[in-house]
């Protein structure tokens, strides 16, 4: 019979013909192509596209108008300017009339007017100038943020399926020598049948240990081929693409070189994306409240304007002729109905203490996730401590099992029990080890130290991603 030492991570390796790639190419052709970090680069994009429409509004407005008509022709310009941090405005209109049929003297006229206009209660300062602009701004760090911490779940869900594919194929090699055992097995005790050293009850058992063992083959190619099309779907890939993870040997150790837990929490607390999305939101909460709050007072304007008006036989000496006006005043209004003001400032005052509480409850969500993640952790490196030994025991079991029944000591029954009791501890095995790989990367994610275009630096599969 086959010996029961084989080694123990050997796997099946990728289909003939099938395009093999790192767990680096891998990732590297995930971010390039996952079809959900496309839609998120193009929210990002479209986020950076509004902040250049919002900086536009910065920019000075200048619209030209003509008009013919039958007695009159009328060529003007109208600017206007924003006023940064003020909150006021500047426009301009001027305009060159002529009237073709007229007989007077002075058939043009040039005029100009110039105003500025200075809100002093309502619509005053910088929060109100910029409130736009600083929520645009906002809303591309957050796609941004969002983007990166895609970018951060895609390659932790990468490699799980990376992983997940190399632990059906090891679960399918360790099926299969199990099926080489089990039929040696069979052989031996049909043969020692025909000579009367056992009954047909063996017989039996080893044709059931076998029948199982090509069942969990079934099952493993089946739950391999499910790993494949996962794993491509994540690569943006066609789940019939001849795509798969190149043969790798899992490492068998499992070290603990993790910081310690307060220093992991902490550095959750600092580096998390979410977190620090959560606490911009406390902010903008704050900003929206002052702003409803300054809605509630008057409209108080303090306007300069200058005009200049004149007419002629021509538009230079209608210029010339031009009166020169220079008018200061005061604008106010106040709505009698403003309720729905009010309405806005007590939302707003509510919504800055529900983003407060929202900041100490995502922080402890994140505390907790780190925890959970280093209790993980533990809890796979000592399990794997204890089924390596129960690998070995196993191992031994199966020997002890198979030397008595070869030397006629008993049936057997107990080297059916010792195989199943191999290949489960086996099969829990290399389940842990492929585990512990996810575990350490998804640790890494939750303490917001992933940098995935320094840990997955290589360039994507040339073949992976073309379309």
């Amino acid at each position: 019979m086959p010996d029961a030492t084989l080694p123990l991570l050997d796997e099946i390796g990728p289909s003939p013909g099938a395009r093999t790639m790192t767990l680096e190419q891998a990732v590297a052709t995930a971010l390039s192509g996952n079809f959900g970090l496309i839609s998120s680069a193009e929210a990002v994009q479209t986020a950076r596209l509004r902040v250049g429409g919002a900086v536009a509004e910065f920019y000075p407005q200048v619209t030209p108008r003509y008009v013919h008509g039958e007695d009159e022709r009328i060529f003007g310009v109208d600017a206007s300017q924003k006023l940064p941090w003020t909150g006021g405005s500047v426009t301009a209109t001027s305009a060159l009339r002529s009237r073709p049929d007229d007989v007077s003297p002075a058939p043009r006229a040039a005029d100009l007017a110039l105003t500025v206009t200075q809100p002093l209660l309502r619509g005053a300062g910088p929060n109100a100038t910029f409130f736009e602009l600083r929520n645009s701004r906002r809303a591309r760090t957050a796609s941004e943020r969002i983007l990166a911490l895609a970018r951060q779940q895609v390659a932790v869900d990468v490699t799980r399926a990376f992983y997940q594919v190399l632990l059906q194929r090891m679960l399918q090699s360790i099926a299969r020598q199990s099926l080489e055992r089990s039929e040696s097995l069979l052989r031996a005790s049909q043969a020692r049948l025909e000579v009367g050293l056992v009954s047909k009850l063996d017989v039996f058992r080893a044709q059931l240990q076998a029948a199982q063992t090509r069942d969990a083959m079934v099952r493993s190619e089946v739950a391999l081929q499910d790993a494949l099309e996962r794993f491509r779907s994540l690569l943006g890939r066609s789940p019939a693409e001849p795509i798969e993870p190149e043969a790798t040997r899992v490492p068998e150790d499992v070290p603990d070189d993790a910081a310690p837990l307060q220093v992991l929490v902490q550095r959750a607390r600092d580096q998390r994306l979410d977190l620090q999305e959560a606490r911009d939101q406390v902010e903008d909460a704050q900003r929206s409240a002052s702003l409803a709050r300054q809605n509630l007072l008057p409209q108080l304007d303090l306007n300069l304007g200058v005009a200049r008006i004149g007419q002629g036989p021509s538009f230079g000496s209608a210029w010339r002729a031009g009166d020169t006006r220079v008018n200061v005043f005061f604008t106010t209004s106040y709505p009698l109905e403003h309720s729905s003001l009010s309405i806005n400032r007590a939302v707003a005052e509510i919504e800055v203490s529900a983003r407060a509480r929202a900041v100490v409850q995502r922080e402890w969500e994140v505390e907790s996730e780190v925890r959970g993640s280093v209790r993980d952790l533990d809890q796979i490196r000592k399990s794997v401590d204890l089924q390596k030994t129960a690998v070995e025991v196993a191992q031994q079991q199966h020997r002890l099992a198979t030397l008595r029944y070869q030397r006629g000591l008993a049936s057997n029954f107990d080297v059916v029990q010792a195989e199943e009791s191999l290949t489960l501890a086996r099969s829990a095995l290399v389940t842990l080890l492929t585990s512990f790989q996810v575990a350490r990367m998804d640790l890494d994610r939750v303490t917001g130290s992933l940098d995935v275009d320094v840990r997955f630096a290589a360039e994507p599969d040339a073949g992976a991603a073309a379309r």
